[in-house]
This record gives C-alpha cells, structure tokens and sequence, in this order.
C-alpha cells in the first residue's frame, strides 16, 4: 500500500492541536466583544450624565429679575375754568380755592403792582403751613385779567421791583416759557430785616388782554422774639416750586 500525504498523526498530537483551537476560538471571543462591552457603559455614563446635567443645572449668578417699576402715585387734583376768558388750569384738591376776593387772603395787598382795573378772577392757597417752626405765613397763586390791555402795558405789569426801606429798586423783566405760553417774568419783594413778602409775577397777552399770575408768599420777621426761625432760602425754593407746578399746567380754550 502506497503512502498518503498526510503523514498520520498519532491521537495525542491530534488532541492537542484541538484543545488549541478551542483554545484561540476561546480567546478570540472576548476580543471580538470587548469593543460592546467598553461602548455599553461609556454610553450609559454618558446619558446619566445628561439626566444630571438636566435635573441639576450649574448656579450661576445673575441679575435679579425685576417687575415693571411702579408709576409714582399722583396726588388728586381739581381743575378750575374760566369760561368768560377762556383758561384753565388745575391745583391740588386739599388746597384752599376761592372766586372771591377777601375770602381767603386779599389780592391786591399781595398783588401790589397790579392796576386797579384788574379783575381778580381767583386763587388757590397752600393748605397748612409746611414749616411750622419757620416764620412762613402762607403762599397763593392768584389769577387776575386787566382788560383791553396793550402788550408793552402787559409786560410792565412783571417789572422786577425790590423795596428795600421803602426805597424801590426796578428793573425790567424777563421772557419765559411756562407750559408752551410765553410770559413777561418778574418780582416784587419787600425787604425789611427779613424778607416779609415776595410775589413773582407771570403775564401774558392773549385777545387783547392781560392776564397776570401772582405766587405770593408771606413770612413774618420777628423770629427771635416769637422763638421761630426765619425761614430759609432753600425752604423758600420749595414753596414756590410747589406754586409753580400749579402755574405749568395753564392752557387756554381751543379756538
């Protein structure tokens, strides 16, 4: 009998050459896996992750979220009209209003530098007194009309007019802009050892007449011996800017 070309292989030799096969396939398998199993919790990580980065966001700091600012709080007002010259104009409702003169104050011992043929039309007076312990006595906005009046008349009713020992120190007075009317500025101040009365005047001429706005007001002297102080400049800024928002609200009738 003629020889194969496989030489035979004695069964030890065979047994061993199979266990090494099992043996590659054995370790072969984990290799082909292993890639799955490192995907598999590197994925798993990564999506719990996500749920904390969702669930737990990072704090940082930011600016506080703030609501609409609240409007300020306007007190009520009353709205005074002349229907005879055609104006209007309106004051706080608690002050003290008033069509008659003498009612309340009187208007040309306040108004000293108006023509007697003015026609006092109305005024409107602080409630109380803002400074008790100051020597101010009481501020007005008066309204008055001088009919049939020329304009250079108008403008030297709100000459500047400063008595100082009853010697009267006059000047000219300014243009001004108040609530888109143009008006003749100026002042009358009386001055003793204090400033007792101080009137700033606004007039303006509209149809052929003048109409005339006096803020007056009124201090007295005689702090030491009443215990009070004399009010100060800066107190005196306060009143009249309180009688001069009063004044901004000035509009005529439409035509």
């Amino acid at each position: 009998m003629s020889k194969t070309c496989h030489p035979q292989r004695s069964a030890s030799q065979s047994h061993r050459e199979g266990r090494s096969r099992r043996t590659r396939h054995s370790l072969s398998l984990p290799l082909i896996l292993l890639p799955f199993c490192l995907c598999a919790p590197t994925h798993a990580q990564t999506h719990a992750q996500t749920r904390l980065a969702v669930a737990d966001p990072p704090l940082t700091a930011s600016a506080p979220i703030m609501g609409p600012a609240a409007a300020p709080t306007q007190p009520p007002t009353q709205t005074f009209h002349d229907p005879t010259y055609h104006l209007s104009f309106d004051y706080p409702a608690n002050w003290t209003f008033s069509h008659a003169d003498g009612e309340i104050s009187t208007f040309h011992l306040d108004a000293r530098s108006a023509p007697r043929a003015t026609s006092f039309r109305a005024v409107v007076a602080f409630p109380e007194n803002p400074f008790p312990e100051s020597t101010f006595s009481g501020a007005y906005v008066y309204f008055s009309v001088t009919p049939r009046s020329s304009s250079s008349a108008c403008s030297r009713q709100a000459r500047s007019i400063t008595l100082v020992k009853n010697i009267p120190r006059t000047r000219p007075g300014s243009k001004t802009r108040v609530a888109d009317i143009l008006f003749t500025r100026g002042h009358d101040e009386q001055r003793d050892i204090c400033i007792t009365q101080r009137d700033e005047i606004y007039t303006t001429r509209h149809r052929g007449a003048c109409y005339r706005f006096d803020l007056a007001s009124n201090n007295f002297c005689g702090g030491e011996v009443s215990g009070v102080k004399d009010i100060t400049p800066a107190q005196l800024d306060q009143v009249r800017a309180r009688l001069e928002s009063i004044l901004n609200t000035i509009r005529f009738d439409p035509k």
